[in-house]
């Protein structure tokens, strides 16, 4: 497993905008996919999460452009 490969809760939080305890509550949910550590820790994928923001980046910006809908 590559390190820079994974977020870990805090950093997926703010990249998302919501708090660490949301994204644990997406994880359990089955909302965002992670790995989870011998640990019991959570480890998400970069690529998705960053995909993930892009997608949320795009809806806010759709509302800003067509606040109608």
């Amino acid at each position: 497993m590559n390190d820079s490969q994974f977020l870990t809760r805090s950093e997926v939080s703010k990249l998302l905008g919501v708090s660490p305890n949301t994204v644990t509550r997406w994880a359990r949910e089955g909302r965002l996919a992670c790995l989870v550590t011998l640990g019991g820790h959570h480890r998400f994928d970069r690529e998705v999460i960053e995909q993930l923001r892009k997608q949320q980046y795009r809806a806010l910006r759709d509302d800003v452009d067509d606040p109608k809908g």
